[in-house]
């Protein structure tokens, strides 16, 4: 394994350190399959990071560091980059093979400026998991952002961690993408009042897509817009190879300031697909309310979107009670053996 220590005290530390990788592995001073270890000292990283080399790769914050100290970020958008490849603050390529992240932020400090709720110019994603192959682990980190704040690919999990944005700002063409004890917070557009959306699911076709296990969905006050987990793009199909509507809550808590509805779909005016089951479309398990004096109870699935399924207990127990059980069918799966 080749380890590496940045500190913020050189500009661009992280940028300079993969750099300096790559030319080791470009000129065979290092193999491409020899494990990568970048290890960030305490600070805030003022740089857009890029990584897409073979070898193995974890990064994380020095042992007893809060993931709010030490801090990748930048403002990067749209309108300064055209495509999330180069408008995310961090980005992993499609030759990486396994990715680990632990124990910081990752910001994109963009404030939007558009006047529609999607506005294209303001798509700032924090990082990109841009890799079809190979498998993303994250732990106890931020993800913080606006609009896209999150876009993932391929196979990713993702544990104690913490997201927030205002609209769509957990997305991608995902094969499975599992969060697991995580915070996902709806924060206020900046620009005032409008609908607040989590989750854009552009699943590959009868895939998992997106599941949600044992995560906490909270968020700030909208008093006159609402706010939903899941909204569609509309535009999966039984001939698409992706943008299908796929994903699940298991097992989660979400503040009575989401709407009971979850699922947006301009109401029912957009195409939503597949019909839900137990193992794709829109769907849940043992859904609870926080309510806003604390309390919790279970949640009134009779409101839901009469496109989304309810899973009975057999199901829950048969296909999402362990994480192995999500996984089964990912490369995830060589880890639990």
């Amino acid at each position: 394994m080749l380890e590496l220590s940045v500190n913020t005290r050189s500009p661009a530390a992280i940028t300079a350190a993969l750099k300096k990788i790559r030319e080791m592995v470009m000129t065979g001073a290092v193999p491409k399959t020899t494990s990568i270890h970048i290890i960030l000292e305490p600070g805030i990283y003022r740089e857009i990071v890029r990584y897409n080399l073979s070898n193995p790769l974890i990064i994380e914050s020095s042992p007893g560091t809060k993931p709010q100290d030490c801090v990748v970020q930048a403002e990067n958008c749209e309108a300064f980059h055209a495509g999330p490849e180069n408008r995310a603050v961090f980005v992993v390529g499609p030759n990486a093979t396994d990715v680990s992240l632990k124990n910081f932020s990752v910001i994109n400090t963009h404030v939007k400026t558009g006047s529609a709720d999607f506005s294209a110019p303001d798509a700032a994603e924090a990082f990109f998991w841009n890799n079809t192959t190979g498998t993303l682990s994250a732990k106890h980190m931020r993800f913080e952002g606006r609009q896209n704040t999150l876009y993932v690919k391929g196979f990713c999990w993702f544990l104690n961690c913490f997201f927030s944005g205002d609209t769509d700002f957990i997305y991608g063409d995902c094969d499975t993408a599992l969060f697991e004890d995580c915070e996902i917070f709806t924060r206020g557009d900046n620009r005032g009042e409008r609908n607040g959306y989590v989750v854009k699911s552009l699943a590959l076709a009868n895939k998992a897509g997106f599941v949600f296990s044992s995560c906490r969905f909270t968020a700030e006050n909208r008093k006159k817009n609402s706010i939903y987990i899941f909204r569609t793009e509309g535009k999966g199909g039984a001939t698409t190879a992706k943008c299908w509507d796929s994903a699940a809550l298991i097992n989660c808590m979400v503040s009575d300031d989401y709407d009971p509805e979850l699922e947006w779909d301009d109401d029912h005016e957009l195409e939503v697909y597949p019909r839900a089951n137990a193992k794709i479309g829109w769907r849940e398990y043992n859904t609870r309310v926080v309510l806003k004096n604390g309390s919790i109870e279970d949640s009134d699935t009779s409101r839901r979107n009469i496109k989304s399924y309810v899973m009975t207990e057999d199901e829950y127990f048969n296909l999402y009670s362990s994480r192995y059980l999500i996984l089964r069918d990912t490369p995830f799966a060589k880890k639990f053996d």
